[in-house]
């Protein structure tokens, strides 16, 4: 996943997840579904999320790098440069928000996959991050996937002083309701697609 990227869509329709058996999708991951630690100057981040789709669906939109810049305002562009049946090497530049500040960022990551059960991320390079390591963890649950995310993180020069975990919080929170939504949006065209 993307390492604290802003990104705020619309709501999609909500169709997909109400046929799928699951509650609409409104608030999709609130701020205090995040827990955010601040380690010195690193971070730690941890999260459990519900997604009303399907496992297959959620991983679908995991791990296609190449269309997260669709979804994720924060992603200039997004591009897989090794592809392996498990790994992949992805490169990513944009620009993170936390509040009023911004910063451009690039990285590359070498992604670990565990077709449909995990996603594990290693930073190789980047311009804003010292180190970064990411583990999602998907299980399919009542109406639903259920996402387990942990990541340690520590800035290359520190974040500015405002920028304390609250806040890294709601950013996370509105990353991650980005991507729940991409789901549902998919989701949702599957199912009118295979509409009578």
């Amino acid at each position: 996943m993307i390492a604290l990227c802003v990104a705020l869509t619309g709501l999609p329709t909500l169709a997909a997840a109400e046929s799928y058996g699951a509650p609409p999708v409104r608030d999709v991951v609130a701020d205090q579904d995040i827990r955010v630690q601040r380690k010195g100057s690193a971070f730690s981040i941890d999260a459990v999320m519900h997604a009303p789709v399907p496992l297959a669906t959620a991983w679908e939109v995991l791990t296609d790098f190449e269309r997260m810049p669709r979804y994720q305002r924060s992603l200039k562009s997004s591009e897989v440069l090794e592809r392996g049946a498990e790994r992949l090497l992805v490169h990513q530049k944009g620009v993170a928000r936390f509040g009023p500040f911004s910063s451009p960022f690039e990285s590359v990551r070498e992604m670990q996959l565990a077709s449909q059960r995990s996603i594990r991320a290693q930073q190789v390079s980047g311009t804003t991050l010292k180190q970064m390591t990411s583990l999602m963890t998907l299980e399919p649950e009542n109406g639903g996937t259920r996402l387990t995310y942990h990541a340690e993180m520590e800035p290359e020069s520190g974040l500015p002083p405002l920028v304390g975990p609250s806040l890294v919080q709601h950013e996370t929170a509105a990353q991650f309701s980005a991507t729940v939504r991409e789901m549902v949006r998919r989701q949702s065209e599957r199912t009118a697609q295979s509409a009578p």
